[in-house]
């Protein structure tokens, strides 16, 4: 049976002047979460990829809500009308507690610093057991290539364990990694790393 995800929250970048491929996958996930009647929760920010991918949203007809901390709430930032919902949290780190909590699975497309830090907190807070929420990433132009090997890498060195290879799914198309996503299943056994002998 597949997963039904009322809401998906999207880590991305915000820089300006990126490639038109990382552009299109943006404006394609917004449109698609649309179709699928799933809701965007974002950053708010009006933007490189999140503004692509929010205002594609929005044209499609979706449901988008916004989340941003006091100091990054400027116009020339964020949009401060048209989405559906925004919320001005108080930092950084309520802001990815309230997106965790509005959303049922996320996805990262390319980004930077901000993006990474997003979707490490997520796949960490599944390996400690706060949520059974999975994550995709959108591995346009294999943006992600050399951040699986090094999960692999960490692996492999003993640093993670096997199920935690399985907390997130890649794709390089928006259609197949929600795919991907709705199929998801948590893997088994995700405190056994918790346990140590006597």
């Amino acid at each position: 049976m597949a997963n039904s995800y009322r809401s998906i929250g999207v880590f991305c970048g915000s820089a300006d002047g990126l490639a038109q491929a990382y552009v299109d996958a943006a404006e394609t996930l917004g449109a698609e979460l649309a179709r699928r009647k799933q809701r965007l929760v974002f950053g708010a920010g009006r933007t490189g990829l999140m503004g692509s991918l929010a205002k594609s949203c929005l044209a499609a007809g979706g449901e988008v809500v916004g989340v941003v901390p006091l100091g990054l709430e400027s116009p020339q930032l964020i949009y401060t009308t048209g989405l559906t919902q925004l919320e001005v949290v108080a930092n950084i780190q309520v802001r990815k507690a309230r997106m965790n909590e509005l959303s049922d699975a996320f996805i990262a497309l390319p980004g930077g610093y901000g993006t990474m830090d997003e979707l490490f907190e997520v796949l960490t807070w599944s390996q400690i057991g706060v949520h059974r929420k999975p994550l995709g990433f959108l591995n346009v132009n294999g943006y992600y290539d050399e951040l699986i090997a090094w999960i692999k890498r960490a692996y492999a060195d003993g640093f993670i364990y096997e199920e935690h290879l399985q907390l997130f799914v890649s794709d390089s198309s928006v259609a197949g990694l929600l795919d991907k996503l709705a199929a998801f299943r948590f893997p088994d056994q995700i405190e056994r790393w918790l346990m140590r002998e006597e």
